[in-house]
């Protein structure tokens, strides 16, 4: 029951006991009407007591929740994790493809001669990103825009690629770092070409799609099998192109290769990255 229902029943039976009391005697004592007045005010001073009480102690809870919820938004906003310029570079370089033994200097290095950053754009590898960096970099690792591009314009070509919103940087989230990758990504692979590209192949891979059809080549799980004809040309490293349902094939790095007697090879291969596959694009 709650107090303000368990008060209004104290009050009604405070007045039925006052009606018995009346009807008991006509002329009760004044002694026994002091005392039955006296109970029922003390037993409504009580009610009101746990009312109040009761009250109070709503109060205190609820203001305990709103200041737990309150505490639990800022932690949430002060949590997100800004890169830092090692990670972000990492990050490009994978999303990418573009190849590095996993350090800073491996990867910056890389990303230098992919020209995504200039060779004095990070000084400190475990700063926090900045907007102006993490939208540069982004937008160079497509090729689109270059290091002898001007910010405005790489600005701007990413407001019109939809990689960020608007040209004020200031209002880029840097916790959203990968979005801002994955969108410039998304950009590159999406892109027209309006004039015809020379593209040249890295020294040493093997591009079979002019000598075999899509037929004679099994892919599946990392593992191709070829015809043996090819088996002079794939040794493990071995960085080849198989055609396939894709316009120019697909590259892999053989990891291992295996004579299976029946006019076939097997080939434990990986994906080949970006820089593994081409040595220009102009």
């Amino acid at each position: 029951m709650s107090m303000k229902k368990k008060l209004t029943a104290i009050l009604i039976i405070a007045g039925m006991m006052s009606f018995v009391s009346c009807s008991e005697s006509e002329s009760p004592s004044t002694s026994e009407t002091s005392s039955a007045e006296t109970t029922t005010v003390e037993m409504i001073t009580e009610a009101e007591t746990e009312a109040t009480s009761a009250e109070e102690v709503t109060e205190e809870i609820s203001e305990e929740v709103e200041t737990e919820a309150e505490s639990e938004g800022t932690e949430t906003e002060e949590n997100g994790h800004v890169l830092t310029n090692a990670e972000l570079l990492s990050l490009i370089n994978n999303t990418f493809g573009m190849v590095s033994d996993g350090t800073f200097e491996s990867d910056l290095q890389v990303a230098q001669d992919w020209d995504v950053v200039d060779a004095d754009a990070i000084t400190d590898s475990e700063a926090e990103i900045t907007a102006e960096l993490l939208v540069s970099a982004s937008m160079r690792a497509t090729g689109m825009v270059t290091g002898e591009s001007s910010m405005d314009e790489i600005i701007n070509l990413a407001v019109e690629k939809g990689v960020i919103e608007s040209d004020d940087l200031s209002a880029v989230d840097l916790s959203k770092a990968v979005d801002v990758v994955n969108k410039a990504y998304d950009a590159w692979i999406n892109q027209d070409f309006d004039t015809e590209l020379n593209v040249e192949l890295a020294d040493g891979v093997v591009d079979l799609t002019g000598t075999l059809s899509a037929e004679e080549c099994t892919v599946s799980d990392g593992t191709i099998i070829l015809p043996s004809t090819v088996a002079e040309q794939i040794t493990a490293g071995t960085v080849f192109i198989v055609p396939d349902d894709t316009v120019d094939g697909t590259a892999y790095k053989a990891d291992a290769v295996t004579d299976n007697g029946d006019g076939t090879i097997t080939v434990a291969s990986s994906p080949a990255g970006f820089e593994e596959v081409y040595g220009s694009i102009n």
